[in-house]
This record gives C-alpha cells, sequence and structure tokens, in this order.
C-alpha cells in the first residue's frame, strides 16, 4: 500500500508508519479550491496522473475534503514554475489556525533545497482580488491577519504564503502528513512536535509575572465564558495573579508572558493552544473547564504532549448554560462555577489561597447573566432546563431566539436544517446583531422569508425595521414570520423593488425562480420560474421619508446597481452580501470601493470576503 491509498485512513500520531508522519514528493500536480461552501468541502490536490491525493485532506475525526464532483484538470489557471510546499486548509479562527492550519508546517525543516511557497486553500469558497489563481501575501497586498504573520515569523516561515483560488498546476509539490490536528492528532506526531520545540518563538525572552490568568472575561458573552468570570479574578490577584487578556495583546506580548509564568490558570480555550506550543515542565498549569464538552480533553492533551507536564484540569460546573440560537452546549454556551470547589483544587495543588471563594448566589449569577445578555443580545437556557422535544404545531424551525413557521419556503428539509443550525444567512445576522442599536432604523433590501429582519427586531430592537421584497410570493410568508415572533409592531414589508438614481421607474421586471434565493432583477442563471412586473419604489424618496440609519442588503447581484446611484448619508451601518458570480471580481472590488468613499469601512471580525457589515468611519 502507497502514502496515498494509506492516507484513505485517519491520521495517527503514534504509529510512525501512518502517513501523518511521512512526506511525500510530487512532481506535478494540480491544486483544486473549493466552490462551495460547508463543513466538508470538495477540493483538493491532483498528481500528475490526475489522481486525488488522499494525504492532502485535512482530518478532523473524518476527512473534511472530497474528490469533487465535478472536474476539468485539461485548463488550469497558471502554472507555478519552482517548489512548494502543500500548507493545507488556512483558518482565521485562532485556534483552528494554530491546531489545523500548522499541521503540516513541520515539512518546511524536511524540504531540502529552496522552498518557492507554501500553498493553502481559504475554508470557504475564496476569489483573488487580482483575479489571479494564486495571491500571495506580501507587504503590499496582504491577508493574513497580524496573528497569522506573526506565529509564520516565529516559526522561521520565510517562504511566501499563498492562497489558491483558481485551478492551478505545480511543477513539484511536497506533501507532510497531517501532524497535528483536533480530536486524536492533538498530541502532535513526534516530528511535528520537534519542528514547534526546535523553531518557534526562539528570539521571544520571557517577559512578565511568575503568575498569570488567562481571562476571557473581555468577551463577553460573544464567545462563550464563564458567568461571573471578574469574582473568580478578584480572587486570583489575592493571590498575586496578574489577570492577562491575550486577544488584547500581540502574539510576541503573549508568548513572552507565558515564557515567564511559573504558575497560570486559565479557562479552557485557543490561547492555551498557543500556551502548549511554548510550555514548560516545570510550569504549574491549570486549567478551569467552561463548558461540558470534549474540547477541554483536546487542549489538556496538547499541553501534556508538548510541554511534558498534564496540566491540572478542574471541573466545577454547576450549570452549562446554552445561548438561544444553539442545541447544545458548546463553545458559545456559559457557565456557572461552583466557586468554593475551584478554591479548594487551586489550594491543594499550591497555587492559590482557599480563603473567600464564597459560594455566589442565585440572584447575583442571575444579574451576571442578564448583563452578559444585554451585551450579546441573545438569551441563555440551563442545560438542566431541557429544550422542547417539539417545536410547536405549525413551526418548523428556531434561531437566534425566533421561531419560523411552516411555509412552502420552508419545504426544503436542507434549508430547514440549515436554519435549527443557525447558519441561514450567518454572516449577515452575526454582523447585524453585533452593530444595529435600539436607536437605529433600520432598512432591509430582500427580506427573503423575514427570518434576517425578524431576528434583528428581536433582538436588537431598533426604533423601526422597513423590509423590501420583490417576490411577491414570499410576502405572507415574511408577515406571517413578523406575527408569530410578534415583532409585527416594528417591522413592515412592502412588496418591490427599491432602486436608486435617476429616473426610477413605476415597475420592473423581476425573474422569480422556483428556490426562492435565485431569484433576482438579474437574468437568473438557474432554474428560471417566471418573468413578472413589481412595482419599483425610489430609494431617494425612501430615505427622505424613513431616515434610516441601518441598510441591509442582500438582493442576488442588484446590490452593484443599487451603489453606483444610492446616497449613503445618514447610513451608519452597511450590511451587504456581494455577488461576484453575477458580476465579476471587478464589480465586488467596485462596490467596496463605494461603500468606502461612502465612509463605510468593514468591521474586522464581522466581515469576510462576500459579506461585509460595515460601520461609519467618523
Amino acid at each position: 500500500m502507497n502514502v496515498n491509498e494509506a492516507a484513505m485512513q485517519p491520521p495517527n500520531p503514534t504509529d510512525l508508519q501512518n502517513w501523518a508522519h511521512q512526506i511525500r514528493e510530487l512532481d506535478g500536480a494540480y491544486v483544486v479550491p473549493s466552490v462551495h461552501r460547508g463543513l466538508v468541502q470538495e477540493c483538493g490536490v491532483f498528481d500528475r496522473d490526475k489522481s486525488y491525493c488522499h494525504d492532502t485532506v485535512l482530518w478532523r475525526g473524518k476527512p473534511l475534503m472530497t474528490l469533487p464532483k465535478v472536474l476539468d484538470l485539461s485548463a488550469p489557471k497558471d502554472v507555478l514554475e519552482g517548489t512548494y510546499l502543500w500548507g493545507g486548509v488556512l483558518h482565521d479562527h485562532f485556534g483552528h489556525f494554530l491546531v489545523e492550519t500548522l499541521g503540516r508546517i513541520w515539512g518546511y525543516g524536511e524540504i531540502p533545497g529552496k522552498i518557492d511557497g507554501v500553498l493553502f486553500l481559504r475554508k470557504r469558497p475564496y476569489a483573488s482580488s487580482d483575479g489571479k489563481a494564486v495571491r500571495w501575501h506580501t507587504a503590499e497586498n496582504p491577508f493574513l491577519s497580524r496573528f497569522q504573520d506573526q506565529i509564520f515569523t516565529h516559526l522561521g516561515i520565510k517562504a511566501p504564503i499563498g492562497i489558491v483560488s483558481a485551478l492551478t498546476e505545480v511543477t513539484k509539490l511536497w506533501v507532510p502528513g497531517q501532524g497535528f490536528g483536533m480530536s486524536r492528532m492533538t498530541t502532535g506526531t513526534p516530528k511535528f512536535r520537534a519542528f514547534i520545540k526546535e523553531n518557534f518563538a526562539q528570539n521571544i525572552s520571557p517577559e512578565g509575572p511568575e503568575r498569570l490568568y488567562i481571562s476571557r472575561s473581555a468577551f463577553g458573552a460573544r464567545r462563550g465564558g464563564i458567568i461571573g468570570e471578574t469574582v473568580v479574578e478578584e480572587q486570583l490577584k489575592k493571590s498575586r495573579y496578574t489577570i492577562f487578556h491575550p486577544q488584547q495583546e500581540d502574539v510576541e506580548t503573549q508568548i513572552a508572558r507565558y515564557k515567564a509564568a511559573r504558575e497560570i490558570v486559565a479557562p479552557d480555550g485557543s490561547a492555551l493552544h498557543l500556551l502548549a506550543m511554548v510550555a514548560r515542565p516545570d510550569q504549574k498549569i491549570a486549567m478551569i473547564k467552561r463548558r461540558s464538552s470534549s474540547a477541554a480533553g483536546g487542549i489538556e492533551n496538547h499541553l501534556a504532549s508538548f510541554s511534558g507536564t498534564r496540566p491540572l484540569v478542574i471541573d466545577a460546573i454547576g450549570e452549562n448554560w446554552i445561548r438561544s440560537d444553539r442545541k447544545r452546549v458548546d463553545r458559545f454556551s456559559l457557565a456557572t462555577l461552583d466557586l468554593p470547589a475551584l478554591g479548594k483544587q487551586l489550594a491543594d495543588a499550591g497555587m492559590a489561597t482557599n480563603k473567600g471563594w464564597k459560594e455566589t448566589s442565585e440572584a447575583t449569577q442571575r444579574r451576571y447573566l442578564k448583563d452578559l445578555e444585554k451585551s450579546s443580545k441573545f438569551t441563555f437556557r440551563p442545560q438542566s432546563k431541557p429544550a422542547p422535544d417539539a417545536l410547536p404545531k405549525g413551526i418548523v424551525a428556531s434561531c437566534h431566539g425566533i421561531q419560523v413557521p411552516k411555509s412552502f419556503a420552508t419545504d426544503p428539509k436542507w434549508l430547514v436544517r440549515k436554519i435549527n443550525n443557525g447558519r441561514y444567512e450567518k454572516e449577515e445576522i452575526a454582523g447585524a446583531l453585533h452593530l444595529v442599536k435600539s436607536t437605529d432604523r433600520v432598512l432591509e433590501c430582500g427580506a427573503g422569508i423575514g427570518i434576517v429582519g425578524t431576528t434583528i427586531a428581536h433582538n436588537c430592537k431598533p426604533q423601526k425595521v422597513l423590509s423590501f421584497e420583490a417576490n411577491p410570493n414570499l410576502i405572507p410568508v415574511i408577515e406571517a414570520t413578523y406575527k408569530h415572533n410578534k415583532v409585527d409592531h416594528t417591522i413592515s414589508v412592502t412588496n418591490g423593488a427599491l432602486l436608486s438614481g435617476n429616473d426610477v421607474p413605476e415597475s420592473v421586471t423581476f425573474n422569480v425562480s422556483k428556490r426562492f434565493a435565485f431569484s433576482s432583477l438579474d437574468t437568473p442563471k438557474r432554474e428560471l420560474s417566471e418573468q413578472i412586473t413589481v412595482p419599483a419604489y425610489d430609494y431617494a424618496a425612501v430615505k427622505a421619508d424613513f431616515a434610516p440609519t441601518v441598510l441591509l442588503m442582500d438582493i442576488e447581484g442588484g446590490e452593484l446597481d443599487f451603489l453606483e446611484g444610492a446616497d449613503l448619508s445618514g447610513i451608519n451601518v452597511v450590511v451587504m452580501e456581494f455577488h461576484p458570480d453575477v458580476y465579476g471580481m471587478d464589480g465586488m472590488s467596485r462596490c467596496k470601493q463605494l461603500l468606502r468613499q461612502s465612509g463605510l469601512d468593514p468591521v474586522p471580525r464581522k466581515s469576510s470576503e462576500f459579506v461585509w457589515a460595515a460601520q461609519r468611519n467618523n
């Protein structure tokens, strides 16, 4: 069995014959990026004989890359001459970047001769802004985040980092096995651990206090955490711990603090993956579980295998609190802690005093929880209070604290699953929840089936929401959703297309597709059902009458024409999905240029390539 055939089995960190420990040279390869969203992506690498290279796949308990169903390798957009290293999937999430993106970087130290670049794919479909098949990270044209760039630098990676966005042929590609990752791979292979130990952060000196508490309290409820974590902080201060918020510091500062500390206490989370990469066997590390899940086990194994000493794991969870848009305990959950039990375990380990760890009253816990809910615009329910076994009659899905009535639009089972999982229009909703305030007046273009508008009206409680939807078949669906969720006093929908510019007509042709999401003003490419005439409304007149401060827009490609003629003065927030499949990459760049020219800049971490949550920059 060759390496590629063996790679159809999971990577194994302890079996030295497993493909995770091997490195393979491909004389001629084709790199195929994904064109679809989803956990499992149709993408990967093919050799010169056009056989799928299973050893290039990212595993997370199961393979997250698979053979594309439709494939044509005959016309690569670009050919890369030289020698390249296969990097895998580039994640933007701090923890997943450390654990999964870096899983093959150990091969950098194994390849003889010069490496011309390290090639990655994005987790989601990606189109280069310059239209090229491979975009290289440079000072003039960067795409790596600050922490990504810093970590590659401190690993000693001098070769350029590239993102492949279109079919690319590579004359020579080295493929290291997946030496690190999630599930059983959190221990890392011996070669991966050795590479990190010998190369990572060698030029960063220890600097900081001897006792460190790595806090999550500054996140609020956005990313899960501990209810009343400030009480834990105050108690640890009595034992001379310094409270440290790593997300507020650069990577160099984080590493310097972790190297300097003799004793470290922290809730489980991504910060501990960076700690594990520089931890020493003489350090005392205590990890407080903040959720009842297997995630803490992976972090524990990472710390133990890389530092040589297993951390103290403290499970003092009194109750898990599940966010309203989630079905089970996960990384967004909150936890109340049994503080006396926490204090005793720390004291028994010689890491803190046992004095003053008093049980938090239910009234105080409710106050902490209320403050967190207010900051996150979500509610939380205790795990001990089960979610309803069945939704109310006539309701097919729930998400973000709202319920979705049954209709023809919710017939597809995949759509219902997506809504229930909180993934329907996930990026638009996240951006709006982050930016919309109770003082805002929201103008929504493209109401869809009403979920986005209802979510904003329910959670953000703006003064008013005025929605437009050109598909007349969806109006009853939208209004039923508003009414069921009791937000119809705040939000209303008008059937018609909102147009900008001069000489707006009284009506316009609209293309209605069988799947509502494909309906648009643009000539459709898929599933055309019929063309109809719908009323047209003048944006300038609506703006003058309604005085919106927020614009939400998802109109399947019509946004470019809209922005060309729209006056965005007075609009402080824009959440917009772009559709380069309609107007191309140049059109998407023009949309972004027009937003910036109007004084609206994308909010970091709430904006992606295809969805911007933009805020006025003054």
